[in-house]
């Protein structure tokens, strides 16, 4: 992954990320979510959330939350994740689109690694990460395939 110490973290010059989390009935996760992207060490983004007509306490949650760098989107029907991850697309400003599901944890540098990656590789159109489950049964690492013919 990209050298984040190369990447000027206070620089106007930042390109936006735009990050997309749809939300169904998180409400046990939700806050974990939110607070690890609102607490990543590159701080240009806008987190776009679309709650997808939760019947927990989740749009509450959400609503508890103060920082301009949140968009909060209600679906009027409940369109499931792909057809609400692809809205949030749609209406991103940033110059990339991060991914993040409402049960999930960004580490505190994820944004900042992945950015200064893909300005560094120009010519890749995608990157991602590993993934590490816990908390159960599923504990492990999930690695990815890096090269293209992988």
């Amino acid at each position: 992954m990209g050298d984040v110490d190369n990447l000027d973290l206070a620089g106007d010059d930042l390109p936006l990320v735009s990050v997309i989390m749809p939300v169904y009935n998180a409400e046990m996760y939700l806050k974990e979510a939110i607070d690890s992207i609102l607490g990543q060490v590159y701080k240009k983004i806008e987190l776009i959330i679309i709650d997808d007509c939760s019947s927990d306490n989740s749009v509450k949650i959400i609503e508890s939350y103060t920082d301009n760098r949140i968009r909060f989107i209600r679906n009027e029907v409940n369109l499931k994740q792909p057809r609400t991850r692809n809205k949030g697309i749609s209406l991103a400003n940033g110059k990339y689109i991060a991914n993040m599901d409402a049960d999930d944890i960004s580490l505190p540098e994820r944004i900042a690694k992945q950015v200064a990656f893909m300005e560094k590789h120009t010519e890749i159109d995608v990157c991602g990460t590993a993934i590490k489950c816990f908390g159960g049964a599923f504990e492990r690492i999930w690695k990815y395939p890096v090269e293209s013919r992988e």
